[in-house]
């Protein structure tokens, strides 16, 4: 920017200086001379204006249309201030000029001009796009916001909710490709309403600007370039900016962008998003009613659109963004202590989840199986919907599917993403969706760098090679130009060598056309370019980040450079076509020409459709191996993923030579009109037109089956990936059955020794019956056993001298409970079963009475038996009671040579009932386990049922239950979590002396001497 200023001019010194040596004169007259007054200084400012920093981007809520787009810049207190811009970059410096009575003046109407000159109206196009360009020397925060007006204009929001967005007052006075013409505001049409959607933008100063870019698509008067798309989550950061009523820098776009998206999202799905979190503004803004390929839809930036698109389908978008803002500076949106904000949280999750469902349906299946999910998600926001309602949005569904299913072919053909990277990218948003927001502690810390560093060093080595990709690509373009610059210039000398230039002249630009080198350089610019932004966030986390940073800026200046390349390549190009129109002409040569490019595109068009019919013959074959593949064991599994995967890569190359077959006919059938219409009179012009319009129905066709085979393909590998991970958990859940087979704790070598002590007990109890208070001695039933007994003090001791076994009791009345604490140390076989005590009988006697009163739990007791009587009894009245109850809490722990087990065994019977439970909780070896056992006596014959429950993610949570009686048998299953429930994975049966159980691979397995089910015991 140049000024002059011209305090005082010459002419006016002049004047001033003579009227000066006059004035002391007189006239003739002798009369006194009075001098004019001096004249008023003239200050002069004049300054040039150069806009070529362009700012561009869409404003997407769907796309919004004809919108009103306003700038302006941010001081240091976040006020906000116009700004000179322009709608196009400046070819040449705009001057401006003016004179006034001061300097200040002088220069504040020379700015006040630039200014002034500022167009009239800004608005969105179709897409939702804007470009704005700011002055040469522009830096520092640009402030945009873009806004639809339910009344007034002709700007439209579109509907990009598969829910749909509300009703119209009244219906749309026509129906159209768009509007239905109903009162429901459905996917994908247009609608009037307020929003506003805004963005800040920072736009560094020159030196600081790591591009060194052309602009976008290579526009020689762009300097810089930078994309600011308007969306509702740039919206949430820049109103979080302004509120703070500071300065704006690149710092603090980045801190709220990353608040913003771990707050909304949560900080895993926002890590999917490693090179928006730097600058959010650099992406997502994507209309899933028409994905026009200008970002790629990965798991990240489709897990944000489904965000976006899930929160028009609410009431309120203005509204709730509000509500989102508050819950952000709150610190926390997801379980937020105002209930507003907490309820919003809970609908956004929700319309996530539908929308995530939806979308993967759209991604994977047919119209039928989208409309499925669309019913699937009505029914879960209407959950008392009446059957006429049901069925009236079961009418909408259909064409709702319809159009679903066109956006999602839109996008693959646009290059938004393969069929297969569509699929993969919405197994994975879906599972990102399943839970967003933040429910813990929502701090970004070094934790969240360490993870965000991983992912944006993942991001750069993708984006290297892609770079690496399109360097080869225009390299090949560069070297064809050539190629077709060689057969102009003097080579043309005739009619034949001119429509032999002009042919390579036009099948270049449709090369180039497919090719969109062009498309794909400024998509990786702008991805460098949030690659820059995250890893300057990340350096000023730590200086270890460096080299991230470095290699960002490396993949800026690349791109730029490949920009450059083919903004030239275009340029030639451009050059070319107008110098083959002319050799056309100079040789008379248009209508052969025409008939040559027309018979060669037909050719090529052929030449596709060839190819294409090779894919299908490909695919079909690789289907039908796909689908006679079993899944009935791993091996099976196995082979049937790798030849689902097969069908799926066949499908998608099926899928990508009719999008190439598509491309060729219409290039063919442009070529045959335009020969049509050079020779009206031709028969060969008509004759290919027909061969075109044939080809595309046979396409269209291909397509569809394209389509259906990449959707069964599809559906066949979830299948096997399913069997192949279920036999994975079966292996776990065979371990766990084989490991509980030789427990002590459940086989009969361990249980013998508890019936053994059960019955020693049960022997010296009944003969102590008939004697008196105190005792000692050797019992006559179990002669290796001596006792001692005071029913006095309510002490029994037993000692087996042989064996080393031993159990002693010592008890306490308690109103209408006998609460005994007790111990022993059993030997059955190889085993010792030692029911844990305390050192002192009298502590662990207080504790037991302390628990039977409720005042402290199990798991700070030893061994306790308490006998519940039908009221209150004493040493005098205990004979004549009658028990109701009994239950006996034990820390056991069983040792043998096989395995062993430290836990609790909780037995309880109640006599009223005639029903009793077996708990034993505890460790054996590694695994952590719990056995449930129930009898119920009830009846003529006991009932048991009996489960088996392993801890632990070694185990995936297995569960072997058992029910049946003894005349009838016992029979169940084995469970084990798989995919957050838990699933059956064989059925089990009791037999002689242990368990069979049949796995859901066909295998038969027996487990002996396991005595699980006894009700003797």
């Amino acid at each position: 920017m140049a000024k002059r200023m011209i305090k005082f001019t010459p002419i006016a010194a002049s004047v001033a200086l003579t009227l000066g040596l006059t004035a002391c004169g007189s006239d003739n007259d002798g009369n006194n001379y009075v001098a004019p007054p001096p004249p008023v200084e003239s200050f002069s400012s004049e300054d040039t204006a150069l806009f070529n920093v362009e700012v561009t981007g869409k404003a997407v809520k769907g796309a919004m249309m004809n919108a009103v787009v306003s700038v302006s810049t941010l001081d240091a207190t976040g006020e906000m201030v116009a700004v000179p811009f322009r709608l196009a970059a400046s070819a040449e410096a705009e001057t401006f000029s003016a004179e006034e009575s001061t300097q200040e003046a002088a220069d504040a109407a020379v700015a006040a001009s630039i200014l002034a000159a500022n167009p009239e109206a800004v608005l969105t196009n179709e897409s939702g796009r804007y470009s704005v360009y700011l002055e040469n020397d522009f830096s520092g925060p640009v402030y945009i916001t873009v806004k639809t007006s339910a009344e007034g204009d002709e700007s439209y929001l579109r509907c990009d909710a598969y829910l749909g967005c509300g009703t119209y007052d009244e219906a749309p006075a026509a129906e159209d490709d768009v509007n239905d013409g109903d009162t429901a505001i459905e996917f994908g049409e247009w609608y009037k309403t307020d929003l506003e959607l805004s963005v800040v933008k920072f736009i560094p100063a020159v030196e600081a600007d790591a591009s060194g870019a052309s602009g976008v698509l290579g526009d020689a008067n762009v300097a810089r370039s930078l994309r600011a798309n308007a969306t509702f989550l740039t919206t949430l950061v820049s109103q979080l900016l302004i509120d703070a009523g500071e300065g704006v820098d690149a710092a603090g776009i980045a801190n709220s962008s990353v608040d913003v998206l771990v707050q909304v999202l949560g900080p895993d799905t926002a890590l999917l998003l490693a090179s928006l979190l730097g600058d959010v503004s650099n992406g997502g803004a994507v209309d899933l009613t028409d994905v026009d390929g200008e970002e790629m839809l990965d798991d990240g930036i489709l897990s944000l659109t489904q965000v976006a698109s899930s929160i028009q389908g609410l009431a309120d978008i203005n509204g709730n963004m509000t509500k989102l803002i508050a819950g952000i500076k709150a610190g926390k949106v997801t379980g937020s202590e105002d209930a507003e904000i907490a309820a919003l949280a809970t609908a956004l999750q929700q319309a996530a989840t539908n929308t995530a469902n939806i979308f993967f349906a759209i991604a994977t299946g047919e119209e039928s199986d989208i409309e499925a999910a669309l019913a699937a998600a009505f029914a879960v926001n209407n959950p008392d919907a009446t059957d006429a309602e049901k069925a009236a949005f079961a009418a909408q569904s259909t064409g709702i599917a319809k159009k679903a299913k066109a956006a999602k072919d839109k996008a693959v053909k646009n290059g938004a993403a393969s069929d297969a990277g569509l699929a993969k990218a919405a197994e994975k948003s879906k599972k990102a969706l399943e839970k967003i927001g933040c429910t813990d502690d929502c701090t970004v810390g070094d934790g969240f760098y360490m993870q965000l560093a991983a992912k944006t060093t993942a991001a750069v080595t993708v984006a290297e090679a892609e770079l690496v990709s399109i360097q080869a690509s225009v390299t090949a373009a560069q070297a064809d130009l050539v190629a077709v610059q060689a057969l102009g210039g003097d080579t043309v000398v005739d009619a034949d060598t001119a429509v032999a230039f002009a042919n390579a002249v036009e099948l270049l630009a449709n090369e180039a056309e497919v090719a969109d080198l062009a498309g794909e350089s400024n998509a990786l610019f702008v991805q460098s370019q949030g690659l820059v932004s995250v890893a300057t966030l990340l350096v000023a986390n730590s200086s270890d980040y460096q080299q991230i940073l470095d290699d960002a800026d490396a993949l800026v200046t690349g791109s730029s450079a490949e920009i450059e390349k083919v903004a030239t390549f275009n340029t030639e190009l451009e050059a070319l076509v107008a110098a083959a129109a002319q050799a056309l002409v100079d040789f008379d040569a248009e209508v052969a020409a025409a008939a040559a490019l027309a018979t060669e595109t037909n050719e090529l068009a052929l030449a596709a459709e060839t190819a294409a019919m090779t894919a299908e013959t490909a695919s079909t074959t690789a289907l039908s191996a796909a689908e006679d593949a079993m899944v009935d064991n791993a091996e099976n599994a196995a082979e049937a993923l790798v030849l689902a995967d097969a069908a799926i890569v066949a499908a998608s190359d099926f899928a990508a030579s009719v999008d190439a077959l598509e491309v060729a006919i219409a290039q063919a059938l442009a070529a045959a009109e335009a020969y049509l219409a050079a020779d009206a009179d031709s028969a060969d012009a008509q004759e290919l037109i027909d061969a075109a319009e044939a080809m595309a129905v046979t396409a269209a066709a291909k397509a569809e089956l394209a389509s259906e085979q990449f959707a069964i393909a599809y559906a066949l590998q979830l299948t096997a990936q399913d069997a192949v991970a279920k036999f994975e958990v079966l292996v776990s859940v065979k371990a766990t059955s084989e490991s509980l087979s030789t427990m002590t704790v459940l086989t009969s070598t361990g249980g013998e020794a508890v019936l053994d002590a059960a019955d020693v007990l049960a022997d010296v109890i009944n003969e102590l019956a008939d004697m008196g208070n105190v005792g000692e001695g050797t019992s006559t039933r179990q002669p290796n056993w001596t006792y001692f007994y005071s029913l006095d003090d309510l002490i029994l001791i037993l000692n087996n001298e042989t064996t080393g076994e031993k159990i002693n009791a010592f008890a306490s009345y308690q109103g209408d409970q006998l609460v005994v604490a007790w111990g022993a140390t059993l030997v059955g076989g190889d085993a010792t079963v030692e029911l844990v005590t305390a050192d002192s009988q009298a502590n662990a006697l207080t504790d037991c009475v302390d628990f039977a009163a409720g005042t402290i739990d199990e798991t700070q007791i030893d061994s306790c038996l308490i006998f519940t009587f039908d009221g209150e009894v004493d040493a005098d009245t205990v004979d004549d009671a009658e028990i109701v109850n009994t239950e006996a809490w034990n820390h056991v722990t069983i040792t043998d040579g096989d395995s062993g087990f430290t836990g609790m065994l909780n037995v309880t019977a109640d006599d009223v009932t005639d029903m009793g439970t077996v708990t034993l909780e505890g460790m054996s070896g590694d695994l952590d386990f719990k056995v449930m056992g129930t009898v119920d006596a009830s009846g003529d014959e006991d009932q048991s049922m009996l489960d088996v429950m392993v801890k632990g993610d070694a185990a995936m949570g297995y569960t072997l239950s058992l029910m049946g009686a003894e005349s009838t048998g016992y029979t169940g299953d084995v469970k084990a979590m798989y995919e957050g429930m838990m699933m059956s994975f064989g059925t089990a049966t009791k037999v002689t002396n242990g368990l069979s159980i049949t796995y859901i691979d066909g295998v038969t397995m027996d487990y002996t001497d396991v005595d699980l089910i006894d009700s003797s015991k």
